[in-house]
C-alpha cells in the first residue's frame, strides 16, 4: 500500500505560546508581565510561530525519508490477496454452454472471475472405488454359508479365463463398489483412499441427463473438479510419525513434483482393447494432490459403449452400481490410476464434479495508454484501476522494432543495462521503470493490454453464495466450496512496525524469529512458532541443521478451541519458506500436536452478584487462558508452547473474576489417558476418573506436562456453585443413587 508518513508533532502556534510562556516561572521567576505587550511576549510568540512552521516542515521528512530510503532497498508491505474457489456449473442445452476466461459472476456486490475456460455439457458424474469385502463372520453359521454362496455366485460369473484361475487355485479377492462421498464440506460420510482399493485407481462414471445427447461429446473438452482430503489426521500427534507416513512434512515434499497419473476411457465389454488413453489438456490438481480442475478431451469415437452396458467383472471391468437408475445413465466410465512406476498412490477424495472451473475475486481491466517515456530513471505511471494484482499486467512500449512486451520483476537488483523490466506498486497501483535496465525513451509510448485488479477479505465467500454469470444464458452456477484466500492489505500501523524487520531480515530466513515472522505472513496463518533442530521423526533428539516451523491456522470450523491446518496450508507456508532458507537448513512444516485436559471447578460467590453470571465468566476467562491463538493465552499470544499446565495457576486466574469468594475444596485439573498409559505415567494422584462407559478416561494430577511441541486442548470443563463435578463427566444427569425411587409411567386403562 502507499507509504504515508503520520504527523509527528502536530502542536499549534498557541500550543507552543502557552508551553514557552509556562517556562518563564521556571527560568526567569523575576519577569511577572505576561501579557501580549510585553517584548518579551513578542519574542516568545515570534519564536511559536517559526517553530509551528519549522514543525511543519519536520513532519514530512522522517518517514518520507524511510519510505523514500525503503523503496531503493526493494521493500513493499504485503498488497491485497485475492479469494480463489471452484464454480459447477448446469446446464439442459444438448451443446453445452461455453464459459470463456474472464467471464464475470457475483456473489452478490462480490465479483468474481473464471480463470479458465470450461464448456458445461447436460452430465453428471458418479466417483467409485473397488474396496475390499470384509470377510464373512463365522459367529452366525447361517450368514456365512449364504455369504459363502454368494461369492461363489460371483466367481461363477467371471469371464472363462479368470474363473479357471480362480478354480485352479489362485486367490480371490472380492470388493464392494465405495462411492466418493459427494459433500464438498465434509460430512458425515468418510472421503475414499483410492490408494487403499484393489486395483489403485478411481473410477469415474458420466451420467446422462434427459436432454444430453452423446453425438455432441465427440471429440470434445469435459472439465472434472476433484477436492482430495486434505485434512490431517485428529487428534494429530507428532510422536506416532513415521517417514512412510503419506503425510510428509518436509518442505521439499511438500513442493514435489506433482506425480503422474493416466485417464483412460473405458472400451466396453465387447472391445479388443480395453481402454483409449486420454489426453489431459490442463491440470491445476497436481496430479489430484490439490483442488483443482482437470481438463480431458474426449476421442472421436464416443462413446465406446451403449448406454448402461456392464462390463464382464474382470479385473479391467468398472465396479458395479448398486443403483440401478444411475447403472441406465451410465454413457461412460473414466478411470485414472498412477503409472506402473510412480512411487506414490492416489489418496483420500473427497469430491469430484462435472463442469467445474476455477474463479477468483478479480476483474480484467481495459487496456490503457500510460503515457510516453521521458528517458529518466525512476519513470512512473499510474493506472486507473487498484489494487492490482501482481504479474497480471501486459504491458508494452513502442520501441523502434514496434511494440515489444516488458517483464515484471520484484526489484532491479539483477536487471542488465538492456533488460525491459518495470516494477509495481499493486496497491498503489503505479508501474515504475528503476534506474537500472532500459528505459522509455523520448516520445517511446506505453500501454497496458490487460490486467487483473481485486482482492481484499470481503472475497471469502462461502459456499454456495456465487449464484449468477454476467451475460451467460441457459446455465446455472454455484460454489460448492467456500472462496479461500482474501486478505485486505497491510495497514500503515503495521506496515510502519515491520519495516525494521524487513530491512534487517532482508527477504531471508536465517534465525528462527525469521522463520517465525514470515510464516505469519502467509495468508490463513494465525501463529507460528519456530523449532530449531527438531525433526518430526524424531522429535525428542536434537537433529543438526533442521528446523520446523508449526503453524495454527487463523480458524477451523471443525475444531474452533484446537485449530489444525490441513496440507493446503502447510503446502503455502512450505512455499513461501523454501525459497528463503539457507541451501544446508533442512525445512519441516508441521502442525500442533494437542493434549486433551479437563478441568471442573466449584465456586462461591459473593452476596448481590448472581451465581449463574459468576460461573460463566470462571468458565470463559478459563477458556481463553488455555487458547492456543492470540489474543488468548497467558501473555496474549497463545499458550506457549511446551508450558505446563498447573492447576495452581489456574485456580490464581479463576479467582480474579469479579463476584468470586473463593472455589469449593480445590480445582480439579486432569489430562486424557492414553492407551499406552492409562495411569497417568506417575504424575499426579494415580486415580482415574470416567465419563461414562464408552467416554474417554482422565487421569487426575497437579501438572500436566507438555513436550516442546504440545499445546493443550480444554476437552471438558464445567463450573458449578459448590462442590465440583468429577473431572471430564460434564454437565450431565448425576446416576441415581440407590436410595432415590424407581420413576414408571403409568399406561391409561383399558376396557
Amino acid at each position: 500500500m502507499p507509504l504515508i508518513g503520520p504527523i509527528l508533532d502536530d502542536r499549534t502556534f498557541e500550543q507552543l505560546r502557552d508551553e514557552l510562556v509556562k517556562r518563564i516561572p521556571v527560568y526567569a521567576p523575576e519577569w511577572t508581565d505576561h501579557n501580549a505587550g510585553d517584548p518579551g511576549i513578542a519574542l516568545l510568540e515570534l519564536f511559536a510561530h517559526l517553530g509551528e512552521s519549522l514543525l511543519f516542515r519536520f513532519n514530512q521528512i522522517p518517514d518520507t525519508t524511510k519510505v523514500a530510503f525503503l523503496r531503493l532497498l526493494g521493500v513493499r508491505p504485503r498488497p491485497a490477496l485475492i479469494a480463489r474457489t471452484l464454480l459447477v456449473l448446469d446446464t439442459e442445452r444438448p451443446a453445452g454452454v461455453q464459459v470463456l476466461r474472464g467471464t464475470e459472476a457475483r456473489a452478490g456486490a462480490v465479483p468474481f472471475e473464471t480463470d479458465g475456460e470450461v464448456v458445461a455439457w447436460p452430465l453428471e458424474v458418479l466417483a467409485v472405488g473397488k474396496t475390499a469385502a470384509p470377510a464373512p463372520s463365522a459367529d452366525d453359521p447361517a450368514r456365512a454359508a449364504t455369504e459363502k454362496r454368494r461369492r461363489q455366485n460371483a466367481v461363477e460369473a467371471l469371464p472363462p479365463a479368470e474363473r479357471d484361475r480362480a478354480c485352479a487355485g489362485a486367490p480371490v479377492s472380492f470388493y464392494v463398489t465405495t462411492a466418493v462421498p459427494g459433500d464438498p464440506l465434509g460430512g458425515a460420510a468418510p472421503p475414499l483412499d483410492v490408494s487403499a482399493t484393489l486395483d489403485q485407481c478411481l473410477w469415474i462414471a458420466l451420467l446422462a441427463k434427459d436432454s444430453a445427447d452423446p453425438r455432441e461429446l465427440r471429440g470434445r473438452s469435459i472439465f472434472l473438479g476433484v477436492l482430495p482430503d486434505e485434512e490431517l489426521p485428529r487428534p494429530y500427534d507428532l510422536v506416532p510419525h513415521t517417514p512412510g507416513d503419506p503425510t510428509r512434512l518436509r518442505a521439499s515434499d511438500l513442493l514435489s513434483a506433482p506425480p503422474g497419473f493416466l485417464w483412460e476411457l473405458w472400451n466396453g465389454p465387447a472391445r479388443p482393447s480395453a481402454f483409449t488413453p486420454l489426453d489431459v489438456l490442463a491440470d491445476t490438481t497436481r496430479g489430484l494432490t490439490a483442488r483443482g480442475v482437470v481438463s480431458l478431451a474426449l476421442p472421436s469415437a464416443f462413446p465406446t459403449h451403449a448406454r448402461g452396458a456392464l462390463g464382464s467383472a474382470g479385473a479391467d471391468s468398472p465396479p458395479p452400481l448398486d443403483d440401478e437408475k444411475a447403472a441406465a445413465r451410465v454413457l461412460c466410465w473414466l478411470r485414472v490410476r498412477r503409472p506402473a512406476g510412480e512411487n506414490d498412490a492416489i489418496h483420500r477424495i473427497r469430491w469430484v464434479g462435472i463442469n467445474a472451473v476455477g474463479a477468483l475475486q478479480a476483474r480484467t481491466a481495459t487496456p490503457e495508454l500510460l503515457g510516453t517515456g521521458t528517458a529518466d530513471a525512476g519513470q512512473a505511471f499510474r493506472l486507473t484501476q487498484r489494487p492490482v494484482v501482481a504479474g497480471s499486467i501486459c504491458l508494452e512500449v513502442e520501441e523502434a522494432d514496434g511494440w515489444l512486451p516488458w517483464t515484471e520483476v520484484e526489484s532491479f537488483a539483477t536487471s542488465g543495462p538492456l533488460d525491459r523490466h518495470y516494477t509495481l506498486d499493486a496497491e498503489a497501483g503505479v508501474v515504475r521503470f528503476g534506474t537500472r535496465g532500459r528505459l522509455p525513451r523520448i516520445g517511446e509510448r506505453i500501454r497496458v493490454l490487460s490486467y487483473r485488479y481485486g482482492g481484499g477479505s470481503a472475497g471469502n465467500v462461502a459456499a454456495g453464495a456465487i449464484g449468477s454469470f454476467t451475460g451467460v444464458a441457459g446455465v446455472k452456477v454455484t460454489n460448492p466450496l467456500p472462496a479461500t484466500g482474501g486478505a485486505d492489505p497491510a495497514s500503515l500501523a503495521d506496515a510502519l512496525d515491520a519495516l525494521p524487520a524487513e530491512v534487517h531480515r532482508r527477504d531471508r530466513a536465517v534465525t528462527a524469529e525469521d522463520f517465525r515472522a514470515l510464516a505469519l505472513e502467509v495468508p490463513g496463518i494465525r501463529r507460528a512458532e519456530a523449532l530449531p533442530l527438531l525433526h518430526p521423526d524424531t522429535p525428542t533428539q536434537p537433529a543438526a541443521g533442521v528446523i520446523s516451523v508449526l503453524v495454527f491456522p487463523t480458524e477451523d470450523l471443525r475444531d474452533p478451541g484446537a485449530p489444525l491446518p490441513d496440507l493446503a496450508l502447510l503446502r503455502q507456508v512450505a512455499a513461501y519458506l523454501d525459497p528463503r532458507r539457507l541451501v544446508t537448513t533442512e525445512l519441516y512444516v508441521i502442525p500442533p500436536t494437542y493434549v486433551d485436559i479437563a478441568v471442573s471447578v466449584g465456586i462461591r460467590t459473593r452476596e448481590g452478584y448472581q451465581s449463574d453470571a459468576v460461573r460463566r465468566w470462571v468458565e470463559l476467562i478459563l477458556r481463553q487462558y488455555l487458547a492456543p491463538l492470540p489474543p488468548y493465552g497467558p501473555e496474549g499470544g497463545g499458550w506457549p508452547l511446551g508450558r505446563a499446565v498447573r492447576r495452581a495457576e489456574l485456580e490464581a486466574v479463576a479467582v480474579q473474576v469479579e463476584g468470586l469468594e473463593y472455589i469449593e475444596d480445590e480445582l480439579l485439573l486432569a489430562r486424557r489417558a492414553t492407551p499406552s498409559a492409562t495411569t497417568g505415567a506417575g504424575a499426579g494422584t494415580g486415580t482415574q476418573s470416567q465419563a461414562g462407559a464408552a467416554g474417554p478416561v482422565w487421569t487426575p494430577m497437579p501438572l500436566v506436562p507438555l513436550r516442546p511441541w504440545e499445546v493443550p486442548r480444554l476437552s471438558a470443563i464445567t463450573v458449578v456453585t459448590g462442590t465440583p463435578l468429577p473431572v471430564g463427566a460434564g454437565y450431565g444427569t448425576p446416576p441415581p443413587s440407590p436410595g432415590d425411587p424407581v420413576v414408571v409411567p403409568l399406561p391409561p386403562e383399558v376396557c
